[in-house]
């Protein structure tokens, strides 16, 4: 059988052969597993068991879309095609320390057709070196949607109208996407 130290799942060194791996245990008899886990879980019933366990479970959605963020973000920025040709169509990056700033720059942006559409995604933290000291905020992130050939209006409209001294734009060019929506963004924004 497989050996453990005695203090593993708290079971005592001889309770841990075969049998506690088989559930070979008398027919009406909670296997030692079963009873272990119970155990454990204990001080948790009713209301405090489901909780604990929506909890558990929205944590680890929450832990496994996160983790995919930054692949998905990467994906949609490096797509590549065969041709190798560009689309003329770019996303600018923005951090913005507030909702209201995040709007009302995506508003604007929008309705001087400078972007077809802004997305505002919260929750993100910056950590950054400013006059010589690591500095951390809690910043809202805009993905602005625009024509290749505006990205530089978009920077100075930014640069402009946020309250930093030095903005977040950070500009890359898409290389591939669904032509539909492509085509939309270029109708959406004005002509260079």
């Amino acid at each position: 059988g497989r050996r453990f130290p005695p203090t593993v799942y708290g079971l005592a060194e001889e309770e841990k052969g075969d049998s506690f791996w088989k559930n070979q245990e008398e027919p009406g008899q909670r296997n030692k597993r079963t009873t272990w886990f119970m155990n454990a879980i204990g001080p948790l019933s009713g209301k405090s068991l489901v909780v604990a366990s929506v909890a558990t479970l929205g944590v680890v959605l929450s832990f496994q879309m996160l983790r995919r963020l930054p692949a998905a973000l990467g994906q949609a920025m490096n797509m590549s095609t065969s041709s190798g040709k560009g689309t003329g169509v770019s996303f600018c990056f923005v951090t913005a320390p507030s909702r209201e700033v995040a709007n009302k720059l995506a508003d604007a942006l929008v309705n001087e057709k400078l972007a077809a559409c802004v997305n505002v995604i919260p929750g993100i933290q910056s950590t950054y070196l400013w006059e010589g000291k690591v500095e951390r905020d809690e910043e809202l992130l805009m993905m602005i949607k625009t024509r290749s050939s505006l990205t530089s209006q978009v920077a100075k409209f930014v640069e402009k109208n946020h309250g930093y001294d030095v903005p977040e734009v950070i500009c890359t060019e898409v290389t591939d996407g669904l032509p539909a929506y492509l085509k939309w963004v270029a109708e959406s924004t004005k002509a260079p």
